[in-house]
């Protein structure tokens, strides 16, 4: 008599967020200590303490796991960021938030440093950060309360990747246990940013009224 067949489907197994972070920090502390050029999803695995397979899975190329630490950046600044205090100015409110994700990086400095200064010589990984970084950006905009849709909004995104653009230049050489040089170039940054036209946007009503 043949079985009956069970019509339930079987569920995919879920992704570990564990696992993830692991990777993630298996993958910083080897760029650390081989270089960004030399690492391979082998020595993260082996160092994360996870099978290759299990590892690839999750991510495959030194591009995805530029990828996966984006993922936990944005995690880490939005833990920080609570309801809008209509008080606050917006460029207040983006220096706010930029600063929560500068001192997420601050947490895994020399592994940071490493895939910053590896990207210069991995053009796809690079080409995949900043395309990701699209994403981070749109965050930080509405976590301040500006919008990052419509043509405007596109205009925003690109406009706060050049602001974080100038704050990593200052954070990659600032020791300082405050961070003082990456908020100083955060706050020029910005400062810039709100002279040009198409940053009119980051401004309330109210202000721009004013």
């Amino acid at each position: 008599m043949a079985k009956k067949t069970s019509n339930k489907a079987s569920k995919p197994a879920a992704t570990s967020a564990t696992d993830i972070d692991r990777i993630v920090d298996a993958g910083l502390a080897e760029a650390g200590a081989a270089g960004w050029r030399n690492l391979s999803m082998n020595a993260v695995a082996a160092r994360a303490g996870l099978s290759l397979g299990a590892v690839l899975g999750l991510v495959p190329t030194r591009a995805h796991l530029v990828a996966r630490l984006f993922d936990r950046l944005d995690q880490r600044m939005l833990a920080g960021v609570k309801a809008l205090d209509e008080a606050d100015s917006v460029r207040d409110r983006l220096f706010d938030v930029a600063m929560k994700r500068f001192d997420a990086m601050n947490a895994d400095r020399e592994g940071m440093r490493a895939v910053i200064s590896g990207l210069r010589f991995d053009p796809p990984a690079a080409a995949l950060a900043l395309c990701r970084a699209d994403r981070s950006a749109a965050t930080m905009l509405a976590a301040a309360g500006v919008s990052p849709d419509g043509l405007l909004g596109c205009a925003r995104i690109q406009g706060m990747k050049v602001v974080l653009l100038c704050a990593l230049r200052a954070w990659v050489d600032d020791d300082s246990a405050d961070l003082a040089k990456t908020m100083a170039a955060l706050d020029r940054a910005l400062e810039r940013a709100e002279r040009i036209a198409s940053f009119r946007g980051f401004r309330r009503p109210a202000e721009e009224a004013a």
